[in-house]
């Protein structure tokens, strides 16, 4: 989400005679979509109206050509999502929790069938190898994905599409809120925020949440730790002016684990029983994982008139990771010993990320613009020393741990990274129809350095998009739209020739209603969506590669959010997934990538009872979250699918007494009826168990 975006505004209508009199003047209507809703104000209920990830200006979801969901705050609280993972389990599109229970350190999920990749306030989480930065969801105002080729706007992106995330900012008014929470693995959770004014004028304005956590990973003799702060700041000299600084720290001591297990005994069967789903491939006396996250951004907005803004942002982070694990590499012919690997890194990076915008807001006869002109520029350098080995090898069903493991030797890799693009988007507005247009050329260029010498990287490429959507007077609203993406890759082939950019194109048709007096907004879109230049086996030359490996997804995803009154809130999401290699040399081509499911469906409800019933204060809620069966890498066996129920219920205690005003408790139940199940086999022999049964119980209190 791009930072203070500014909504239209409405000509003069008095000139400067009129001003100068007494006599009334009668200005022109205006509408303003969302009952005021801009794509930074925080959204009430389940429901947003407004967006900037997929244009980078405030603009309505329904006029925009391209699939984007929002999960709002509400939600996120309501589910207790406690990682990103949990915070986009019922959004259509996205597969998310493919590592299961394991790999909670990192936001891996997939959209549209490819890998996601993460932003935080419209800025690209840039990463290096291990030091991949996570934001704990408690310091989010809301999390916007977009579905699907978004080069054109941030660069080179992954074409299934992005998540971005975006940070709760300082509030006009004063809103504070602590809390605490208990609950199962030995989980307890703190959480404060506090929000308001410093001056009585309302210039200065403040923020600070924070947020810790402590407990056991489901794997045993496993753990995770978190601290985490987000102070922010603004300051609003006049109504056309505004500067926020955006701080961040956090430190991961513990991330669970990182390992896998064998498909024989969980997925597939095993003459010698099933493993545990608590089994733990790792070595706690050699488990390491202590990440520490730095960074300090700054959104700056000015209306230079009443047609043209000017909008400044950028950030600096700085990720530093300590990495060690042994993990799961095979299970032997006797069905019990599991083969071992072991990798360890030390690294540290500093990015930068700016994003400059000029927009303007005017009309050219009867066609009403949205003129958006952009600079944006990422630059990383860092460096990472790693290594990999072997493992004392370990009884899957009698496990030892505790044995003499030595650290492999490791090679330092620095790396220097910079890439810059313009863009230009414009939105056409005439009557019904908003034409979208946009393009842009980017500048990338890496240089890796180790002790045998540097290789040097470099790359352009050109992107553009374009959408109609055409607005009905009862809230329908069908759109077309085309779409690309482009992704550096290193390398070469046999002749020297270093790799172009892998390619995404989408073409994509949909349809978005918002009826008439209801607090709702139903999806409807249909995609082919190809990944192209991807590296295969060279067949001529063994041990190079060619580009002409290719990966289509075709599907459809259909999401609704009603807020049916103030009392109930419902979401439900159904994704249908085609995703084949349709080029390879390594005997992929016809088969599906692992990890993704054809049919997907979720569903969520929360009510919450109304002043005057019986039980007043009351919210109870509930949800079931169904993936369908997958396949591993080589397509050998299937991965059962699952369907998994939710829960949650909450008091306010105020409905008791004035004295108890603000107070509330909550109990959250994750997979109530406590399923076991096999997330996904997401490579090779490497599968992973989903969550257990997690309970939480917790008390916040708000003034």
């Amino acid at each position: 989400m791009m930072t203070g975006l500014i909504m239209p505004t409405m000509a003069n209508a008095q000139s400067a005679n009129a001003s100068s009199s007494n006599t009334p003047v009668q200005l022109p209507a205006v509408t303003v979509s969302g009952q005021g809703e801009t794509a930074l104000t925080p959204v009430t209920g389940y429901v947003a109206n407004q967006q900037a990830t997929g244009t980078k200006t405030d603009t309505p979801l329904i006029e925009t050509p391209q699939s984007i969901s929002v999960i709002p705050s509400d939600q996120i609280r309501d589910q207790n999502a406690q990682t990103l993972n949990q915070v986009v389990r019922y959004t259509a599109g996205v597969t998310a929790e493919t590592r299961g229970a394991v790999a909670t350190r990192y936001d891996q999920l997939k959209i549209r069938g490819f890998d996601a990749v993460t932003y935080l306030n419209g800025l690209k989480l840039q990463s290096l190898y291990y030091a991949a930065p996570q934001i704990d969801p408690f310091l989010l105002e809301r999390v916007e994905v977009l579905k699907g080729p978004s080069s054109v706007l941030y660069g080179q992106s992954p074409a299934g599409g992005l998540i971005n995330q975006v940070s709760k900012r300082p509030t006009a008014t004063a809103q504070n809120e602590v809390g605490i929470e208990y609950g199962t693995n030995n989980h307890v959770r703190g959480t404060a925020d506090f929000s308001g004014p410093i001056d009585a004028e309302g210039k200065f304005l403040y923020r600070f949440s924070a947020v810790g956590l402590s407990e056991d990973g489901q794997m045993k003799m496993t753990e995770n730790e978190r601290i985490a702060i987000a102070p922010s700041f603004t300051w609003r000299p006049d109504a056309n002016t505004s500067l926020t600084l955006l701080g961040f720290y956090q430190h991961d001591p513990k991330g669970n684990s990182y390992g896998g297990i064998p498909p024989q005994g969980t997925v597939l069967y095993n003459p010698l029983g099933k493993i545990p789903v608590d089994f733990y491939d790792g070595d706690p006396n050699f488990e390491t994982f202590d990440r520490r996250q730095t960074s300090l951004g700054y959104a700056f907005d000015k209306r230079l008139s009443d047609v043209w803004s000017v909008r400044l942002n950028g950030r600096w982070l700085h990720a530093k990771v300590a990495y060690d694990s042994v993990y799961a590499n095979g299970l032997a012919r006797d069905n019990r010993t599991l083969f071992r690997g072991v990798a360890t890194s030390r690294e540290a990076m500093n990015s930068y990320t700016f994003d400059n915008q000029l927009e303007g807001r005017f009309s050219t006869g009867p066609v009403q613009h949205t003129l958006l002109a952009g600079f944006d520029y990422q630059r990383l350098d860092g460096h990472y020393a790693a290594g990999f080995g072997a493992a004392p090898s370990l009884d899957v069903f009698a496990p030892t741990y505790g044995m003499a493991i030595t650290r492999p030797a490791t090679n330092r890799t620095d790396v220097d990274g910079n890439q810059a693009g313009v863009y230009l988007q414009d939105q056409l507005r005439l009557g019904g129809f908003v034409l979208t247009l946009a393009g842009r050329r980017d500048w990338a260029e890496t240089t890796s350095t180790t002790a045998r010498g540097s290789t040097r990287q470099y790359d352009q490429a050109f992107t553009g998009r374009a959408g109609l959507t055409y607005v009905f007077e009862n809230g329908i609203a069908p759109y077309v739209s085309y779409a690309e993406a482009f992704v550096p890759q290193t390398g070469t082939d046999f002749s020297g020739k270093p790799f172009e950019p892998e390619k995404g194109t989408q073409y994509e048709v949909g349809v978005k209603y918002q009826p008439a007096g209801l607090n709702s907004l139903f999806t409807a879109a249909l995609f082919d969506l190809t990944r192209s230049n991807l590296k295969t086996a060279d067949p001529i030359h063994p041990g190079f590669s060619v580009q002409t490996g290719e990966v289509r997804s075709r599907g459809i995803e259909l999401e609704a959010r009603v807020g049916v009154t103030k009392q109930l809130d419902l979401i439900g999401a159904y994704t249908y997934l085609d995703v084949e290699y349709t080029k390879d040399n390594t005997g992929l081509q016809g088969k599906q990538p692992p990890a993704v499911p054809r049919h997907q469906a979720s569903g969520w409800a929360m009510y919450r009872m109304a002043e005057g019933m019986s039980l007043e204060g009351l919210s109870v809620g509930g949800g079931l979250r169904f993936t369908g069966s997958t396949l591993n890498t080589a397509n050998t066996f299937k991965v059962p699918s699952v369907t998994l129920v939710d829960a949650a219920v909450s008091y306010d205690l105020g409905a008791l007494s004035d004295k108890l005003k603000g107070a509330e408790v909550s109990l959250n139940a994750k997979n109530l009826l406590d399923k076991e199940y096999v997330a996904s086999c997401y490579y090779g022999d490497w599968c992973a168990y989903g969550y257990e049964r997690t309970v939480t119980a917790g008390l916040r209190y708000r003034w």
